[in-house]
């Protein structure tokens, strides 16, 4: 009986729905700061979906580095329709980021663009304001 409840808990466990955190994307200038998109993290998980309101329809994906606490990879994924590959899609390294915990902000670096985007290393209070849901692209564990 004890098996059961602890595989009926598990079930029930899995059916919550996940928690998000939301981070603002950003740039900035001497005058403002102007709000560029949203990046979101899947609690337990340590990639986070960025999602740029200039490319609305793409994603990126913020990888942690493995030897570096500070530094990430940016990088974009595509399906990979090989029947006998393990890998479910090819990851492209697109850009670089680094930690900046004095200023509160990790600084992306896009291989094609110019501009300094940051990303604020604390979630804002909501992950969902104004009851809006959560992208459906950044709920995909990635």
């Amino acid at each position: 009986m004890k098996a059961l409840k602890e595989i009926l808990d598990g079930q029930i466990e899995k059916m919550k729905p996940a928690k998000f955190y939301r981070f603002q994307i950003f740039t900035k200038s001497e005058e403002k700061k102007n709000t560029v998109g949203m990046a979101y993290l899947k609690e337990g998980q340590t990639i986070y979906t960025l999602r740029l309101w200039t490319f609305l329809e793409d994603k990126f994906f913020l990888l942690p580095s493995k030897d570096d606490s500070t530094k990430y990879l940016i990088m974009t994924r595509e399906p990979n329709k090989s029947p006998s590959s393990k890998n479910k899609y090819f990851w492209n390294i697109i850009g670089n980021a680094k930690a900046d915990s004095a200023q509160g902000v990790i600084e992306l670096n896009f291989d094609l663009l110019e501009k300094k985007i940051y990303m604020n290393i604390f979630p804002e209070e909501s992950a969902t304001p104004y009851g809006q849901p959560v992208p459906e692209g950044a709920q995909e564990a990635a």
